[in-house]
């Protein structure tokens, strides 16, 4: 079985190697004393249980291996003294706390202690009355260097942290999430789940905000969305927020207070690329992001992001979105800041949208008959596909008469105010998208089927997190957010490399 791979293993390091010795034989031994019993089954059933076996067998192995490995890294002096000066080097005040014992969850779901240096933070200013046990000071968190440098934060391994992060944010609840975890052995209890997403996830945030604000300080020259024909889509969500009230007593089973649920609009954008027809361009991965924040928060976060994918040098750029008017406010600043040729800039109302408010006009004509309607709307949708909004203005200006005149007049002035953002036949003809189903998907797929729902309501820094999370897991980027979050968390460990400088950068491939 392993032991071909037990002979060839180096004998460099004595004890490492005769702990994976170990490790291999034992997993040799397991599966010698089943192998009968694995070649007699002869049902789905028993089949089943005879894979499940063998992985956990191998899992078991792997665990035992990696404990090997770690303690030998960690216990390192040399690597121990090399990351506690490289902290020290970054001009924070750190004391020595001494050797702690930190028990550590491995990707197979088995736990190892290693001893392992501590920094504890410089509070010497600290002022007042005595904090009390397992409360931190205004000297803030302290630190195990040797441990960071591997990525190894909140008592579990990078690898471990990515799969449990990356499973409760595609789940539809940390419950399903656990349970999809747990058919692979993985089950950190359901606090420390909730406790690990939320480290995470806020670390992520504070990170993405630095990084936009040093983009918008030093914009990159140049991008890969240089020279490609980018589309902006635009739109707002909804989800209840959790707002705590303040008032009232707390519950004796739950200890909360009551609280309100108010709506909030979440507020998302998707950028891509698409080619002279009009069709995806499959050589850029599309972006995702949102937040709660108010307009000019987001429109800070889609500059950012635009500034940071050097779409100042794109041949083309096309905002699609519906009528609010937020947005279309707003486009002129984005673009002036962006550095862009306003010529190259197109501003598109979404089609279906458009045709919504025909069918909306159509619906106060009470003195026709529902097949009419659906005629009168026909003959719009072509005069407005063939752009010749003054006809249908006039067609629109039929109808509003008497009791119904307001109303209709309310809707025809969204064609006067839009009439710029709707030549349809010209851009349909240059390839220019009408529609802006990239962010109505997004909006689906990352906020409503995980963020709204019946008895969902979420603290405001917690939505932004899984909004966050989720718009990278959607977008395929989870893997390339994770490993430059776990890169921005030890600056004084991580070389400045190009991955490291944006989330947006892939990840090289592992030699």
């Amino acid at each position: 079985m392993t032991n071909e791979v037990v002979s060839k293993l180096p004998t460099i390091d004595g004890i490492l190697c005769e702990r994976i010795r170990g490790a291999l034989g034992n997993l040799d031994e397991a599966c010698g004393n089943k192998l009968a019993q694995w070649r007699a089954a002869r049902t789905a059933d028993g089949f089943v249980a005879v894979e499940r076996e063998i992985h956990a067998c191998f899992r078991e192995a792997g665990d035992e291996v990696t404990k090997a490995i770690l303690t030998s890294i960690v216990t390192d002096r040399e690597f121990q003294l090399e990351t506690n000066e490289a902290v020290r080097g970054r001009g924070k005040r750190y004391h020595n706390g001494g050797q702690r014992t930190v028990e550590v969850t491995l990707l197979g779901g088995s736990k190892v202690a290693v001893k392992v240096p501590y920094l504890r933070p410089d509070g010497r200013n600290r002022t007042g009355r005595k904090r009390g046990s397992g409360r931190r000071g205004k000297g803030g968190a302290g630190l195990y260097p040797s441990l960071a440098a591997l990525g190894i934060w909140f008592g579990v391994t990078p690898a471990l942290a990515n799969d449990v992060c990356t499973q409760v944010t595609a789940s539809d609840s940390v419950r399903a999430g656990r349970a999809a975890l747990a058919t692979r052995n993985i089950d950190i209890g359901h606090k420390q789940t909730l406790r690990l997403f939320e480290h995470v996830s806020h670390r992520m945030l504070e990170q993405r905000q630095d990084w936009l604000t040093r983009t918008h300080a030093a914009p990159p020259t140049t991008g890969p969305l240089a020279g490609k024909r980018v589309v902006v889509a635009i739109d707002g969500g909804r989800l209840r927020e959790r707002r705590s009230s303040g008032r009232g007593r707390r519950r004796a089973a739950t200890g909360h207070r009551k609280y309100e649920t108010p709506w909030r609009e979440p507020k998302m954008f998707v950028i891509y690329a698409v080619d002279d027809e009009g069709k995806l361009d499959s050589s850029f991965r599309s972006v995702y992001d949102g937040t709660l924040g108010d307009c000019q928060v987001m429109f800070e976060m889609l500059s950012g992001y635009l500034q940071d994918l050097g779409a100042a040098g794109a041949r083309l750029l096309t905002v699609v979105a519906d009528g609010a008017r937020w947005i279309w406010e707003r486009i002129d600043r984005l673009v002036t800041r962006l550095g862009i040729d306003g010529t190259k800039v197109h501003q598109v109302i979404d089609w279906s949208h458009a045709v919504s408010t025909l069918y909306t006009i159509a619906g106060y004509d009470k003195s026709s008959s529902e097949p009419q309607r659906h005629a009168w709307v026909r003959n719009a949708k072509d005069l407005l596909h063939a752009g010749k909004l003054d006809q249908l203005l006039a067609r629109i200006d039929a109808l509003a008469i008497g009791r119904r005149a307001r109303s209709i007049r309310k809707h025809r002035d969204y064609f006067v105010d839009n009439a710029a953002r709707m030549q349809y036949d010209a851009f349909v003809a240059t390839g220019i998208p009408t529609g802006s189903g990239a962010v109505e998907s997004a909006i689906r797929c990352i906020i409503n089927l995980r963020l709204k729902g019946c008895g969902k309501f979420w603290k405001e820094l917690n939505a932004e997190g899984m909004i966050l999370m989720r718009s990278y897991l959607k977008a395929e980027r989870f893997d390339d957010l994770f490993a430059w979050s776990l890169a921005q968390a030890t600056p004084w460990w991580h070389h400045d490399t190009p991955y490291d400088n944006s989330p947006l950068v892939a990840r090289p491939s592992p030699q």
